[in-house]
């Protein structure tokens, strides 16, 4: 494991925690609250890509690059005007504009996950980006359902 990679960890997580109870405490919509959610995972995943041990490297420049991409779709959203079905809309297309398929992404973020809860503990924004990427799954047909997870 990278020399403080736990503790970095835990101060760019609060930093990252605080700005979002400050949001969360303006009183935003719903929508608004989780696309500010969604953002600053954004930048968890890219401190944790980063700073990630050589054996991880591969997964985490894989969810990396795609937050980065979800990144920007997520950027054109207005946090005052957004609705769920627009976030929804934005964020799944992006997925689906990914190069990377689910099953590899869904895989990705659970190492990472795993491999977070195992060398530092539980850190509920990176058990979000496992728990993200399960959520979205193939109905019947070629519908696809994205859930957020609760």
């Amino acid at each position: 494991m990278p020399e403080g990679f736990c503790a970095g960890l835990a101060v760019e997580s609060a930093r990252i925690t605080q700005a979002l109870e400050e949001f969360d405490a303006s009183g935003p919509s719903d929508a608004a609250r989780l696309l500010a959610h969604l953002r600053a995972t954004t930048a968890l995943v890219g401190w944790i890509d980063g700073r990630a041990p050589a054996g991880l490297q591969e997964d985490s420049g894989l969810l990396g690059g795609v937050y980065s991409n979800v990144d920007i779709v997520l950027a054109d959203l207005d946090p005052e005007m957004v609705t769920d079905s627009q976030l929804r809309n934005a964020l799944f297309g992006a997925l689906m504009d990914s190069p990377v398929d689910g099953q590899m992404l869904d895989g990705a973020a659970g190492r990472v996950a795993d491999w977070v809860d195992g060398s530092c503990g539980v850190f509920p924004m990176v058990a979000f980006v496992a728990d993200l990427f399960a959520a979205a799954r193939q109905a019947g047909g070629d519908e696809m359902v994205f859930e957020f997870p609760g």
